[in-house]
């Protein structure tokens, strides 16, 4: 039995214009990853943000994360979630193996009434909670951080530049891996012979022994990063282009790059970092666009995103 959702979306048209829009989407609730789990074998905590505006904020975010959590609790990790401020207090309460942020838009805030009425735009994260996480990184905790395309991520911004990381707050586009009927965003298809997927990152290459290679990810509709060549875990193909919003409602297209990447992950101090701009990446929707139905994307049987989902929580805990 699956539920129906439905939800408000950002999408476009091929006009190279973008809307406000209702997507129907539902979500998966028979897709169960088989694995060999670590359960009984560590004592890894898992703590989860609900407190700023990540998915887990809204009545279904849970749901559309199903596998995810049901994945790291098989595997044996402890995972709560927190309504706290994440600040040097509240981060060392438990001290957390992996703080896991998933998706940042800015806050929207109102000033003034009438003519006098202003829109401005703020990260949720205080400057307090940036520095309290790059130091909880640093001294030896993991972060994992999720965007997305434009509006979804730009919350983030000053977490970001802390771990000196390029964000561009728009939509990546190549023309090879064209989006479903539009031409502004693409659905990449990752493999390791196109060389979208690097095998040689200590994410994949030191796995252990019951971890997975992943030979096909699917990464529908992100935006781009870039950092150091040696970081890119999901690098996009050369000649990606970043499409960028303007005040006006049109796209400019702000620059073309060989070094942007889907997914990054990186050491920092005695902790480690992993940052994905594909915010469904691992979750279990299907949206249903003019009458096709599209996996978001764990649960597709066309690829192996949970494989690099259960690589990535393992490194980053240390378990590999």
């Amino acid at each position: 039995m699956k539920q129906i959702l439905y939800l408000l979306l950002l999408i476009f048209s091929c006009s190279i214009s973008f809307a406000q829009g209702t997507v129907e989407a539902e979500f998966d609730t028979t897709f169960h990853y088989q694995f060999e789990p670590l359960k009984g074998m560590h004592s890894k905590k898992i703590l989860i943000d609900q407190s700023h505006n990540t998915i887990y904020s809204l009545s279904y975010g849970k749901e559309t994360a199903r596998e995810m959590l049901r994945i790291m609790n098989e595997d044996g990790f402890n995972v709560q979630f927190t309504n706290q401020v994440l600040d040097s207090t509240n981060l060392t309460l438990s001290i957390p193996d992996m703080l896991i942020l998933h998706g940042m838009p800015n806050d929207k805030i109102v000033l003034g009434e009438g003519e006098k009425r202003e829109v401005v735009y703020k990260s949720p994260l205080r400057d307090a909670e940036v520095m309290a996480i790059t130091k909880y990184v640093y001294n030896g905790g993991s972060l994992f951080l999720f965007l997305s395309h434009f509006p979804g991520g730009s919350g983030a911004l000053p977490l970001l530049e802390a771990f000196s990381i390029k964000f561009r707050d728009g939509y990546a586009y190549h023309p090879n891996f064209p989006g479903h009927n539009c031409g502004l965003c693409s659905h990449f298809i990752m493999t390791q012979k196109n060389g979208m997927i690097n095998v040689n990152h200590p994410v994949l290459a030191s796995r252990i022994s019951n971890s997975i290679m992943p030979d096909t990810i699917k990464f529908l509709c992100g935006a781009a990063i870039f950092r150091n060549p040696e970081d890119n875990i999901l690098p996009f193909p050369k000649n990606t282009i970043n499409f960028t919003p303007t005040h006006d409602g049109s796209i400019d297209i702000e620059e073309t790059s060989d070094s942007y990447a889907g997914m990054i992950g990186f050491n920092f101090g005695a902790g480690r970092v992993i940052v994905c701009t594909d915010q469904g990446i691992f979750r279990s929707l299907d949206l249903l666009i003019d009458g096709e139905k599209i996996p978001v994307t764990i649960h597709d049987a066309e690829c192996d995103n949970a494989d690099l989902f259960l690589n990535s929580i393992r490194w980053l805990t240390k378990l590999q």
